[in-house]
C-alpha cells in the first residue's frame, strides 16, 4: 500500500480522483471475509482444521490428507514444495470461502482465496475436499493471477 501511495505521488495528479480510488481499492481486502454458500461458523471450523493441520505438520506429526501445490511454470512458487507452500498460508487472512456443490455426496468441497500481496495480484486458489467424516482429504493449491474482467 505504501508503494502505491508513493507511486501516486510520483506521477502527480494528472488523472481523475476516481482512477486513484480504483487503484487503492485493488489492494484493500474486504473488511469482512466473503462467504459463499457457507455460514461464518462453518468457514471458521474449516479454517480451524487447516490451521491444526499446519501446526501438526510443523511439529512433524503424520497427516494423511493429500497435499498438492503448484503454479504457472515460470513463477517462483513452482520451486517450493507443496508442504512448504501449505505452511506459508495464513489462513486467518483468507478473504473468501466458498462451499462448492458436490455431485458425489461424499464429503464436501470448498474453495478458499488467499492473496498475500493484496487483491488484484497473484493469489493462492485453494481447494479443500473433506471425507465423509469431515476430515481433510485433499488440499490443492494453485498460485495464479486473478481472473481478467
Amino acid at each position: 500500500m505504501k508503494s502505491l501511495i508513493l507511486f501516486i505521488l510520483a506521477i502527480g495528479f494528472a488523472q481523475p480522483a476516481s482512477v486513484y480510488a480504483q487503484q487503492l481499492a485493488v489492494d484493500e481486502a474486504p473488511k469482512k471475509r466473503q462467504l459463499i454458500d457457507i455460514t461464518e461458523h462453518e468457514a471458521e471450523v474449516l479454517i480451524s482444521k487447516l490451521k491444526v493441520a499446519q501446526d501438526r505438520l510443523e511439529a512433524g506429526q503424520f497427516q494423511s490428507f493429500r497435499l498438492l501445490a503448484g503454479s504457472i511454470a515460470s513463477y517462483d512458487q513452482t520451486k517450493v514444495s507443496p508442504r512448504r507452500a501449505f505452511l506459508y498460508i495464513d489462513f486467518d487472512d483468507v478473504w473468501e470461502v466458498k462451499h462448492l456443490p458436490n455431485a458425489t455426496n461424499i464429503g464436501h468441497s470448498f474453495r478458499l482465496a488467499y492473496a498475500p500481496d493484496g487483491l488484484g495480484k497473484l493469489f493462492w486458489d485453494i481447494k479443500v475436499t473433506t471425507d465423509t467424516t469431515e476430515r481433510l482429504n485433499i488440499v490443492s493449491m494453485i498460485y495464479r493471477p486473478p481472473e481478467q474482467f
